[in-house]
């Protein structure tokens, strides 16, 4: 009876090991993850900022072809 209640406590510590691997794993691709979404964010508002910069500039460009 010892015997199988101690085979059963090592089957039991094992599981437990592999659902805290895999715990690390997964925080681990969520924070990869979440740096890419920030890196995404980062570069979306680059491009945000360039096309607002374009057009301000070409709409400053034709108020003054209007204004000659």
């Amino acid at each position: 009876m010892k015997k199988k209640l101690k085979k059963n406590e090592k089957r039991r510590l094992k599981i437990l090991k592999t659902i805290d691997r895999l715990k690390n794993k997964i925080t681990a691709k969520e924070k990869k993850l979440s740096n890419i979404n920030v890196k995404i964010a980062d570069i979306e508002k680059k491009v945000a900022e360039k096309k607002a910069r374009k057009l301000a500039k070409k709409q400053a460009s034709e108020s003054l072809s209007l204004n000659n």
